[in-house]
């Protein structure tokens, strides 16, 4: 039979990943945190008009507070990189997936326009990257983009476990695109990041002054380009581009990176003050099983440094934090030194490595405990340009935490736990853990709201088209409404870039999610199926998908992260769940993927649908089923045309106006530009552009318009419009896309 979801009915009942000598419906029944809230003294708060009326004020005035040199409109009050609120605590690259993550604290209970049921407010974070390192972030490609957290009021309860709940550490990410040089030149950039409560930083202007927020600029190493061998032969894999000959042969793989041992690092360490326990220690640590405490009771002296716990002279871990959206943990790692590293990045270096824990209730102990969650890593060397201040890193993991959510009136804080240790992974049994080389930091950070599984093997859809289910109207968790109908997202995306206005779906569609309580280490045979299905709302028919994807699989075995593709293909509809949380082998899909559905092949046309999963448990033979999602699919094209009133290819005389009327029509219209080529000094046209919503939808047709040819120089010239609707499309708000021509010759 189908089971439903099950309500969260006690205060709080936590499922803890990894507790190595349990199962998980023993964890499940064993580790319980009942959040007994003590009754919080309420007081009013007179929050400042600057916060609660921020929007409408700068919407009336941009210049209200004195934040945009030569404004034609006057300051009311100044004020600028007011942190009281929110403050940009750090950032750093993952270098293995190009991928920037800051980490934001929020500091008070109140100030963030609402609680978890209501749709709250918005941390944003422009990056800008200086990669011609010419001092600024002026040259166009300069702006990588932004990324969001979604904050809300969230009141200061304490818990059995937790008796500070504030700040709170959020982390957010933005993938970016970088040119990759060769492993014998490091690539350092130079990044800035801005922080904007309620205001998106303005798009190519690193000198934006948020008023609530800070700016921080930081180092991070750009990854080397991966070596390919194909039969004894060496390719840079850029250079499958530019020698398409290369994939005829039988094989092409990775070049595999060498490990230097402790006699090559010793001569390449010569005089570079590096110690021999640091070069040699996976060798000295092994000898003498590896923890720092053996080290510290040997109380031994090696090369002239004392062996010592919580080294942070080569790397340091600065701050922990939870992606609220995709429920990953993230850290930040400075690294400080040129050498020490265990080789360049022609080498295989080394790794930083953050185990993370948790802080609970066990209610059979009667006490709060640490529970391992998992281990992430990031790969470091020895880059001789450091800068000053060190090399910023950050590093992730996904975690499934369905099982330890509650309802939005309920808020979830916990308390994290990060220990960084270099070269040899933290103890998993061990919160207590005194590294070596690195150190451990605490943090507070809040669950997204979820429902409670009860130890089922329960889906659960929190992502679609790169919009989280809250964002897309009409849904049961919605917190943003439509004003045109359900299935509409609105909002920033959770994989950051944009922000979604009234917006449908289309193309191809990324569906996102977790089956909570997933078997551990289970045979092929024993993984949970799952269907992805899809009906057209009206009709009673549920579809199944059975395209062919990809995922990318993140895999943990206590030592090493791995990572690796799978290609999901469905038999007989039912896809394979790999995700496995629990040690001794943890596996996480990137991004949570379910499901890619090619909606333009839906077979039942535009408008909306509903879409669930449903997974099988082939140890019971049970079926569950997920939340429902609305989403409203358009792959129309929009209408595009543009007409000269004297006709296409008419002559004209520079000087002359010249008219003509134009169509930008879509049923969710986005915007249009009006452009004339050749761009070296073309004539004027007017009007250039209109967008949504100061251009309403369905937007505008046989619209006129004029073209100024004054002091423009005799040629022939071509005027396009180009048309963009507001679809989300292939998870990005390209919108769908169309563009007309016609073209007139301007004489002397």
């Amino acid at each position: 039979m189908v089971k439903k979801l099950c309500q969260f009915t006690l205060t709080a009942v936590f499922v803890i990943m990894t507790v190595l000598t349990m199962s998980a419906q023993e964890k499940l029944d064993t580790i319980k945190d009942s959040i007994v809230i003590n009754p919080e003294v309420v007081r009013e708060v007179r929050l400042e008009k600057e916060r609660t009326e921020f929007v409408q004020l700068i919407d009336e005035n941009p210049n209200y507070f004195g934040t945009i040199e030569k404004s034609k409109f006057f300051p009311v009050v100044y004020m600028k990189y007011n942190t009281k609120y929110e403050q940009l605590a750090t950032f750093g690259l993952y270098p293995e997936q190009d991928m920037l993550e800051a980490f934001i604290d929020v500091k008070l209970p109140y100030g963030y326009m609402g609680d978890l049921c209501s749709p709250g407010s918005y941390e944003y974070v422009r990056f800008f990257v200086d990669w011609n390192a010419d001092g600024d972030y002026n040259d166009a490609d300069e702006d990588v983009g932004f990324s969001q957290v979604n904050v809300h009021d969230i009141p200061n309860t304490q818990t059995l476990c937790l008796s500070v709940t504030k700040p709170l550490t959020y982390s957010a990410y933005l993938t970016i695109d970088p040119n990759k040089w060769y492993c014998e030149t490091p690539r350092l950039v130079r990044v800035k990041a801005v922080l904007s409560w309620q205001d998106i930083p303005t798009p190519g202007n690193p000198d934006y002054i948020p008023v609530w927020g800070n700016a921080l600029e930081k180092w991070v190493q750009i990854a080397p380009k991966p070596l390919l061998v194909a039969k004894e032969e060496i390719f840079m894999a850029d250079e499958i581009v530019k020698n398409p000959y290369i994939l005829q042969y039988e094989s092409s793989d990775l070049l595999e990176k060498i490990a230097l041992d402790p006699q090559e690092l010793k001569l390449i360490y010569r005089n570079k003050d590096v110690s021999e326990l640091r070069f040699g220690f996976s060798e000295i640590s092994q000898k003498i099983k590896g923890t720092s405490e053996d080290l510290k009771e040997l109380s031994i002296t090696y090369d002239n440094y004392i062996i010592d716990s919580s080294n942070t002279r080569y790397e340091q871990l600065n701050s922990v934090g939870l992606n609220y959206d995709l429920d990953e943990l993230a850290a930040q790692v400075t690294v400080k030194l040129p050498y020490g590293y265990s080789g360049d990045l022609c080498s295989k270096g080394s790794m930083e490595y953050v185990a993370f824990w948790i802080y609970i209730r066990d209610q059979i102990e009667g006490m709060c405990r640490w529970y391992y969650v998992g281990t992430a890593a990031v790969n470091v060397h020895d880059i001789g340009s450091i800068p000053a201040d060190g090399l910023y890193y950050a590093l992730r993991m996904p975690a499934n935490l369905n099982d330890l959510k509650d309802t939005c009136s309920n808020p979830v804080v916990l308390k994290v736990r990060g220990i960084l240790s270099w070269g040899t992974p933290p103890s998993p049994t061990n919160p207590d853990y005194t590294p070596v080389w690195g150190n451990r930091v605490e943090r507070n950070i809040q669950l997204k709201p979820g429902t409670y599984s009860g130890g089922d093997r329960v889906p659960f859809i929190s992502v679609v088209g790169g919009m989280a289910v809250e964002s897309i109207s009409g849904n049961l968790h919605s917190v943003i409404p439509s004003t045109i109908g359900s299935g509409y997202a609105n909002g920033p995306s959770v994989y950051g870039g944009y922000n979604a206005k009234e917006s449908p779906f289309g193309g191809t569609i990324a569906i996102c999610g977790h089956i909570s309580n997933p078997p551990n280490n289970p045979t092929e045979a024993k993984k949970l199926k799952y269907k992805v299905q899809y009906c057209k709302e009206g009709l009673g028919t549920w579809r199944t998908l059975e395209n062919k994807f990809r995922i990318w699989i993140s895999e943990w075995n206590g030592v090493l992260w791995t990572m690796y593709h799978k290609d999901q293909v469905a038999a007989s509809g039912w896809y394979t769940y790999e995700e496995d949380i629990y040690m001794p082998t943890q596996k996480f899909v990137e991004g949570n993927v379910l499901g890619q559905w090619i909606s333009a092949t839906a077979i039942d046309g535009e408008g909306l649908y509903r879409i669930k999963i449903v997974v099988y448990d082939p140890s019971d033979g049970t079926y569950t089923e997920s939340n429902i999602v609305k989403v409203m699919i358009d792959n129309t094209r929009p209408t595009a045309d543009v007409t000269l009133n004297a006709g296409a290819c008419s002559q004209f005389f520079a000087g002359n106006p010249i008219d003509g009327t134009f169509t930008a029509w879509d049923k969710h219209f986005w915007r249009y530009t009006l452009a004339i080529t050749p761009y070296s000094n073309p004539p004027v046209i007017s009007p250039a552009s209109g967008t949504y919503p100061v251009l309403a939808a369905p937007g505008v047709i046989n619209q006129s318009y004029s073209i100024n040819t004054n002091a423009t120089p005799s040629c022939g010239y071509v005027v396009t419009i180009h048309v963009w609707d507001r679809t989300i499309r292939n998870n990005h708000m390209y919108g769908n896309y169309s563009n007309a021509h016609v073209g007139f010759c301007l004489l002397e």
